[in-house]
């Protein structure tokens, strides 16, 4: 039972995990992976770099993100910084309205109890 249900969890923090991403790059705020992480874990979001950066990157090549090496002027290593695409602007209120709907949905069918 406990390796169904991760492998279940694991689908669907996927899905809200991208969903996260958009709402935090939405405002026109440029964030790195470790950032986004701390975001994240600030909110209860707890997930790891390997699970993050694949997305991050799969993002990137969706067109939902784009990204940039920032290189610090003093000491610091170059950053990949994240912002949110045209492209992930438009999707962003259609993936919030599926939310909406599904937790809609699954609402109704808890009432029917």
């Amino acid at each position: 039972m406990e390796q169904e249900y991760k492998k279940w969890l694991s689908q669907f923090r996927k899905g809200y995990i991208e969903l996260y991403t958009l709402l935090a790059l939405e405002n026109g705020n440029c964030l790195h992976g470790s950032a986004l992480l701390s975001l994240f874990e600030k909110n209860d979001l707890k997930i790891n770099e390997g699970t993050l950066y694949p997305l991050l990157n799969r993002m990137e090549q969706n067109e939902w993100l784009d990204s940039a090496w920032n290189i610090p002027k003093t000491n610091g290593h170059p950053k990949r910084e994240y912002s949110i695409s045209n492209k992930g602007k438009e999707i962003l209120p259609l993936l919030l309205e599926a939310y909406t709907l599904h937790n809609e949905s699954i609402n109704k069918i808890k009432d029917l109890k």
